[in-house]
C-alpha cells in the first residue's frame, strides 16, 4: 500500500506556511535531524501515545529533508528568516509597512517547502499513475523505455513518466502556493482590521495575536510530522477559524451602521455628514475610544471632528483612515485631512491640553513599583501617543519606535533610583509625544506647502 505521507504534511503544513514558514521550517529541521540520529522515532512516539485510535497514526514516516537542508549555510538563512518573521509580525508599524513584501516571503518559501516534500514522494506517484492509467495511456506518456516485445512496460513501468516528474512538483507546489497566498491574504485582513482597533499597538493585541499565532504554527508543524492525518484536520479548523475571525470583525463594523435619513446610504452613527448624499446626520453621536459609537448626542461638531481624527476616522463620515499620512483621501467621501495648518494646530491644541493629566497620571501609576509600569505606558499612550502616531508613516515611525524603545529602557531602569524614577515615566512619556507631535507637524507642513494649501500664518505653529 502506498502511503504519501509528504503529501499528506504538505497539505497541512498550509496554513503554517502562510503565517510564519520560516519557524515551520526551523521546527522540521530540529525533528528532522532528531529523527536522523535515530534519538526519536516518530512512528513509534504516534502509535505509543494514540493507542486508543491508530488511524491518525497510521501514514507515520517521520519527514523527508534532503541532506543541503542541515547545511551551515541554509540553517543561517532559516535562523535570519525566524528573526525577521517574528519581529515584524509583532509590529504594527513593520506589518503596515511590509505587509505585503511579508506576503511576497511567505509565499515563496512555501512553494520551495512544498516543492521539496513533493519531490520526496515523487517515486511513489510515478508508480501509482503507472498502476492507474491504461496500458496504452503509460505507453504514449512513456519516453526512452522500450514496449512490448522489446522491454515490457510491466517490468518498470514507471520508469517511462520520470519527465513528468518535474511538471507534476511543479503544478502541486503551485496549487498548494495559492491556497497560502489566500490564507495569507486572510490573515493580513484579520491584521489590519486589528490595528485599526488598535493603532501602533499600543493595547498589544498585533502582539497577542502574533504569539498565538507563532505558537500554533509550532503547534501544527509538529503535530504533522507525528499526526500527519490529524494536521489536515487542524489545518482545516485553522483556516476556518480565520475566516470566522474575520467575519466577525466585518459583521461587528457593519451592525453599528445607520441608514441616512436622506438617500438611506449606511453611514457610521458619528458621521456629521452622509458619505454619499453629503447631507447632515441629524443625531450624530459621540465616538468611543476604538470607534464604537457612544450613547451621548454630538453637542460641539468642530470638537466632534477633531475627536474623529484622533480615533483615525473622516472628519466627515467617520469612516476609519487606513492609510498612515498626515494628509489622505477618506475612501468614502473623499474628505481630506489637515487641509491647511489651522486644523493641524487645533488638533494639536487638543493633545496639549491633555499633556499635563496625561503625565501626572502616568507618574502616579509609575510609583507602583515593578507591575505599576505596565498600566502606565499603556496608559499615556493610549491618551496621546496613539492618536498622534496613527499619522505618522510607516517608514519614519519604524525607525522612530525603535529609538524610542532604546530610550524607555534607559528611563524605566531608571525607576528604581530614589528620588529620581519618580519622573521616568513622565520623562518617557513628554519626550515620546514631543516626538511624534513634531514629526506629525513637520510632515503636516510638508504635506500642505506641497499640495497647494492655504498659506501658513506667517509660520505660528503651537509648542507643547
Amino acid at each position: 500500500m502506498i502511503h504519501f505521507t509528504s503529501l499528506i504534511q504538505a497539505v497541512g503544513l498550509t496554513p503554517a506556511l502562510s503565517a510564519y514558514p520560516f519557524t515551520s521550517v526551523l521546527v522540521l529541521l530540529l525533528i528532522g535531524g532528531l529523527v536522523q540520529q535515530h534519538l526519536i522515532n516518530p512512528e513509534q512516539m504516534a502509535r505509543d501515545s494514540m493507542g486508543f485510535s491508530t488511524i491518525f497514526a497510521s501514514q507515520i514516516s517521520g519527514v523527508d529533508l534532503p541532506a543541503w537542508a542541515f547545511e551551515g549555510p541554509f540553517v543561517l538563512l532559516i535562523l535570519l528568516g525566524v528573526i525577521y518573521e517574528w519581529s515584524s509580525e509583532r509590529s504594527a508599524t513593520a506589518q503596515e509597512m511590509m505587509g505585503f513584501v511579508n506576503r511576497l516571503v511567505k509565499t515563496g518559501a512555501g512553494f520551495g517547502v512544498q516543492y521539496q516534500m513533493v519531490n520526496s514522494q515523487m517515486d511513489q506517484i510515478l508508480d501509482l499513475l503507472a498502476q492507474t492509467l491504461p496500458s496504452d495511456a503509460v505507453a504514449a506518456l512513456s519516453t526512452g523505455v522500450a514496449v512490448a516485445a522489446v522491454a515490457p512496460l510491466a517490468a518498470q513501468p514507471a520508469d517511462g513518466l520520470a519527465w513528468l516528474a518535474q511538471p507534476i512538483a511543479f503544478i502541486w507546489s503551485s496549487i498548494v502556493t495559492v491556497a497560502i497566498w489566500i490564507i495569507s491574504g486572510i490573515r493580513a485582513a484579520i491584521i489590519a482590521l486589528i490595528s485599526l482597533m488598535d493603532p501602533g499597538g499600543h493595547l498589544g493585541l498585533l502582539k497577542l495575536f502574533s504569539w498565538g499565532d507563532g505558537g500554533w504554527t509550532i503547534t501544527t508543524t509538529v503535530v504533522l510530522i507525528f499526526f500527519p492525518l490529524l494536521a489536515l484536520l487542524l489545518a482545516g479548523l485553522t483556516v476556518l477559524s480565520l475566516w470566522l475571525i474575520r467575519r466577525y470583525f466585518e459583521l461587528r463594523e457593519r451592525k453599528m451602521l445607520i441608514a441616512c435619513h436622506h438617500c438611506g446610504a449606511q453611514m457610521h452613527p458619528a458621521a456629521l455628514e452622509c458619505p454619499a448624499c453629503r447631507q447632515a446626520n441629524q443625531q450624530p453621536r459621540m465616538v468611543g475610544w476604538i470607534g464604537q459609537p457612544r450613547p451621548e448626542p454630538v453637542t460641539d461638531p468642530a470638537a466632534h471632528r477633531l475627536a474623529l481624527i484622533k480615533y483615525r476616522r473622516c472628519p466627515s463620515c467617520a469612516t476609519r483612515l487606513k492609510k498612515r499620512a498626515v494628509q489622505q483621501a477618506c475612501p468614502s467621501c473623499a474628505t481630506v485631512t489637515f487641509t491647511d495648518i489651522a486644523q493641524v494646530n487645533s488638533f494639536l491644541r487638543v493633545l496639549d491640553r491633555q499633556l499635563p493629566r496625561t503625565m501626572l497620571v502616568s507618574g502616579l501609576l509609575g510609583l507602583v513599583p515593578v507591575i505599576g509600569v505596565v498600566p502606565a505606558i499603556i496608559y499615556y499612550r493610549l491618551s496621546l501617543i496613539a492618536s498622534l502616531q496613527s499619522y505618522v508613516p510607516a517608514s519614519i515611525g519604524c525607525f522612530t519606535n525603535w529609538v524610542l524603545r532604546i530610550v524607555a529602557i534607559v528611563l524605566i531602569g531608571m525607576q528604581s533610583i530614589p528620588g529620581i524614577g519618580i519622573f521616568a515615566i513622565p520623562a518617557l512619556c513628554l519626550i515620546t509625544y514631543t516626538v511624534q507631535r513634531q514629526i506629525v507637524l513637520g510632515q503636516a507642513t510638508a504635506n500642505i506647502r506641497a499640495t497647494g494649501g492655504l498659506a501658513m500664518p506667517d509660520g505660528k505653529t503651537v509648542a507643547p
